[in-house]
């Protein structure tokens, strides 16, 4: 008895570790407190009244645990929070490393973005897959499309190209070029066929059809007759007979209008053509040059030249005369000056009118030239009276001025009756042209507008059924197939055939026959019924003509008239030219603003530095931007460039501000912070590339997949450590044990329940 006191004394003491079962189960009498496994397991202790309560050791000193302590029937236990381990000691917490575990689910490299976060990245010539942990080959077609021009297939790792229908392989084995299937034979059209980039187009002649195949021509069969024959076809000018009707065309001067049929004068002073140096007057069919006072009209017609006015009769002067551009200047001797006339010389002493008059001075002098003197105060009475001469001669200016002489008449006084046209004579006054009935103008060089004729064009005219009216008589000249005074007799228009009940259907304004109902297309269309228009660099009547542009500086030719639309950069009546120096854009309308000394693009207007001898290159050196690339770029070097022309930061994709230094906002990413992420359940967004990193308990591209069993944490990368019967925690990779498992890992069993009062420790109270 006395030697099981002695061990009681030591197990109380922790001496001898715990005693089997619960705490205070032996000799109560004797060791009324005694709590045998203070340091081990139990976690009981006794009382008067017999069996203590479970105690809860995280209430003192969160039981020496650095995260949290979690208190369990007769015991307790440590746990870290998320993105830490337990040490060994079973109390302290480390910092978790992502990759560690499992290389974080990476197939090739885990890189660690934080203690608890990382990134999986392939290794070169690989991808990562859209799981974001396994890599997949790169094709060699996903970057730069393999360098091929089209298209690009991967044959065994490595880029092939190919060219789509119409093109062939070049040389390099990456560019495409165009296959002239018209000149190699593969068109096969019947008559006339077009090359085109990738393609071709078939076209056929006057009076034929392209057939369904796109290859073959047909006759249009019908019956027509000669559409000249009668009232020249309804032409002003000149009428050419075709299959589809007739055709018009004018005199050299003129141009056709848009009914096809009249043609009305080309006003070359005013659209630019003409050659004219100094003034341009149009008359119908032509034009004509003239001069300003003072010059007169080059042998050639177009340029003007100086009248020496000295050489004849010294120009009237009294003493010298000193010949101008345009005028001449009188001069007098030393001790004279220039009478009032501006001719004579007078001596200096003589009095001098004061020449601060405002209105114009005007002496008509021969060549019909006046020299008219406009003159300001221009010197004070302290001036020398010579100065003051010299002064106001260096003042007097040459102006024209014309006093039309009896019989002549115009803004220059050179036209008399005798100019007058088209059967004009001269009026009562003779100054001007009496015109005869249906023509108009200065000089009756101008028909009655459209809807008018007669003396003055006064009249208005009754034609019907689209007939034109004749200016002088008021005669209705009628379309095809339609007669009568007023062109009353036939169809109406839009109908044709005998009882005028076939309806037309002429497309694009194409003119119907009254009778036989084919359709006079406008020039730029063709077909039945000018529904199709003229194929690429073809145009005119019938689509005949062949456009002459040249055409990789063409971005189309007119389909009427074959005029050529050029690309930015270019110029010419073939858009042959680029350019002139110092212009470019459209039209080259646009003024260059480079340095003079700066080499300007003709299609951006970018300007080029120019490269000193035994140097080349593009641009300005990087960090550097302007003319002489003198500038200092003020872009972060690592997130943006410089534009070498106007210093402005092109930031990389993901981020943004006059210096680049910004990253995207929260929800957008890319070139510009322009795109908007697209990721969910409170991911966060690479503002680069956009790709999500998702939260704890979610995983896939836009984090929309929670995730699979036994893994948890951000992207579901770690692997959970749960007993198979436990369940885990996406988010903290927790263990949730069932019923009658406890511990970290819901490994351990629940001890049984201890009865609430031990016959053994009755005993011991007694």
């Amino acid at each position: 008895m006395r030697q099981e006191r002695f061990r009681m004394l030591l197990w109380c003491f922790g001496f001898l570790g715990c005693i089997p079962g619960a705490a205070g189960s032996h000799y109560r009498s004797q060791w009324r407190s005694c709590y045998p496994c203070y340091l081990g397991r139990a976690g009981y202790g006794v009382g008067h009244t017999g069996m203590r309560p479970d105690i809860d050791e995280c209430q003192v000193h969160n039981g020496g645990c650095q995260h949290r302590c979690v208190n369990t029937l007769g015991s307790y236990y440590c746990e870290c929070e998320l993105g830490f381990r337990l040490h060994t000691d079973g109390r302290t917490c480390i910092a978790l490393n992502s990759c560690a575990v499992n290389n974080g689910g990476c197939e090739h490299d885990c890189i660690q973005l934080a203690p608890n976060l990382h990134q999986c990245r392939c290794r070169r010539r690989y991808r990562l897959r859209e799981d974001g942990q396994r890599c997949a080959l790169r094709s060699p077609c996903a970057e730069r499309n393999g360098g091929c021009m089209q298209l690009c297939r991967d044959v065994h790792g490595a880029a092939r190209c190919r060219c789509h229908p119409g093109y062939r392989l070049g040389p390099d084995g990456r560019a495409c070029q165009d296959v002239d299937e018209c000149s190699v034979g593969l068109a096969a059209c019947a008559h006339r066929c077009l090359n085109t980039h990738g393609s071709f187009v078939c076209a056929c002649k006057p009076g034929y059809e392209l057939g369904e195949d796109g290859r073959q021509c047909y006759r249009i069969e019908m019956e027509i007759v000669n559409s000249c024959g009668t009232n020249n076809g309804g032409c002003s000018h000149v009428c050419h007979h075709s299959s589809a009707g007739p055709v018009c065309t004018c005199n050299s001067g003129y141009e056709l209008q848009d009914d096809q049929r009249t043609c009305s004068d080309i006003n070359e002073c005013e659209d630019g053509s003409h050659c004219c140096q100094q003034d341009c007057y149009n008359h119908p069919g032509g034009y004509e040059c003239a001069c300003h006072a003072g010059y007169r009209l080059h042998t050639d017609g177009c340029a003007c030249r100086d009248v020496d006015e000295c050489s004849s009769s010294n120009g009237g002067c009294e003493h010298s005369c000193q010949n101008q551009a345009g005028s001449f200047q009188c001069g007098c001797p030393i001790g004279y000056k220039l009478a009032e006339d501006r001719r004579g010389c007078i001596p200096v002493g003589d009095p001098v009118e004061a020449l601060d008059t405002r209105h114009p001075i005007m002496h008509p002098i021969p060549h019909v030239t006046i020299l008219q003197d406009e003159l300001t105060q221009l010197f004070s009475d302290d001036y020398e009276e010579e100065e003051e001469e010299v002064e106001a001669r260096r003042e007097h200016t040459l102006s024209e001025k014309f006093v039309c002489l009896e019989n002549t008449f115009g803004h220059d006084c050179s036209l008399t009756c005798e100019d007058c046209q088209n059967g004009g004579t001269c009026n009562a006054e003779g100054n001007g042209c009496e015109c005869p009935a249906g023509w108009s103008g200065l000089l009756c060089n101008l028909t009655c507008p459209p809807g008018t004729f007669g003396k003055n064009c006064s009249q208005l005219c009754l034609c019907q059924n689209g007939g034109t009216c004749e200016p002088s008589t008021g005669s209705c000249r009628c379309p095809p197939g339609v007669a009568g005074t007023h062109c009353e007799d036939g169809c109406p228009k839009g109908y044709f055939g005998k009882q005028c009940r076939k309806k037309c259907n002429c497309a694009n304004r194409g003119r119907c026959h009254r009778i036989f109902g084919a359709c006079l297309c406008d020039p730029g269309l063709y077909g039945r019924y000018c529904h199709l228009a003229c194929p690429k660099w073809a145009f005119g009547p019938g689509c005949s003509e062949e456009c002459l542009c040249v055409q990789p500086n063409t971005q189309d030719c007119d389909k009427q008239d074959g005029s050529c639309r050029c690309k930015p950069g270019y110029r010419g009546v073939h858009c042959e030219s680029e350019c002139e120096p110092g212009r470019y854009g459209e039209g080259c309308r646009k003024k260059c603003s480079c340095s003079p000394d700066t080499r300007c693009d003709h299609v951006t207007g970018q300007c080029w530095k120019e490269c000193p001898q035994g140097y080349h290159g593009e641009n300005c050196d990087q960090g550097r931007w302007g003319p002489g690339c003198a500038n200092v770029c003020e872009c972060s070097s690592s997130t943006g460039s410089c534009d070498a022309v106007t210093g402005q930061c092109i930031c990389d994709p993901g981020y943004t501000g006059n210096r680049c230094e910004e990253a995207c906002q929260q929800g957008r990413f890319g070139e510009g912070c322009s795109q908007v992420c697209s990721c969910s359940n409170n991911a966060t967004c690479d503002h680069v590339t956009g790709r999500c990193l998702c939260a704890a308990g979610w995983m896939g591209p836009t984090c929309q997949q929670e995730c699979p069993m036994n893994h948890y944490g951000p992207d579901c990368a770690l692997v959970c450590t749960c007993a198979s019967s436990a369940q885990c925690s996406a988010r903290s990779g927790r263990c949730r044990c069932h019923r009658g498992t406890m511990g970290s890992s819901c490994q351990e069993a629940v001890p049984a329940q201890v009865p609430t009062r031990s016959p053994v420790l009755q005993g011991m109270e007694q």
